[in-house]
């Protein structure tokens, strides 16, 4: 095999570690001419916003559910939740919101930029519900730092991660079948 076709053939197979997707991932998402569900705005803003209520039960179900065990399970449950979501959604905005500059054309790195703007925009007002109830559970509950960090710090990483995504499939259009 000739060098030129090696450098194409690993080129294809790249993965960027950053934006933890693959160039194969990313075109093959882009190009993608099936009819699905997840192409409406109101599917996708549906998902936004029961993920968005699972983040909120996973930092709240500490005070909702008095049963240690029955909590633990539900936040279990909660976790495998939020993954599962937060995949539905980048499929949902099509891995925009993760792809390199040098895989999308001049418009989505525009509207991928300007999601990352308001996504960072809100997380700075969602920041403070966060650091007040990880202080609260410090200092008044008297939890521990592993309570803390499954309560607080990682549903709060989980939603910062996601946010950029969230923003995406709450502002990107109905796609029209076939396009």
């Amino acid at each position: 095999m000739s060098n030129e076709m090696k450098s194409k053939v690993e080129g294809e197979k790249r993965f960027y570690w950053i934006e933890g997707v693959t160039r194969d991932e990313v075109i093959r998402s882009l190009t993608d001419q099936r009819p699905t569900r997840l192409r409406q705005q109101g599917v996708r803003r549906a998902l936004v916003v029961v993920y968005s209520l699972l983040i909120g039960f996973l930092t709240g179900a500490q005070h909702l559910i008095p049963m240690v065990k029955l909590r633990t399970y539900l936040e279990i449950a909660g976790l495998a939740g939020v993954l599962w979501l937060y995949y539905v959604l980048r499929t949902s905005v099509r891995h925009i919101s993760d792809a390199p500059d040098e895989l999308l054309d001049e418009r989505l790195i525009q509207m991928r930029n300007a999601a990352y703007l308001h996504a960072y925009r809100i997380l700075v007002f969602v920041t403070l519900p966060f650091i007040m109830q990880a202080y609260l559970m410090a200092k008044v509950q008297g939890g521990g730092f592993d309570r803390i960090m499954t309560v607080t710090l990682l549903p709060f990483l989980m939603l910062a991660a996601t946010l950029p995504a969230m923003v995406l499939a709450w502002t990107l259009p109905t796609e029209e079948a076939g396009g």
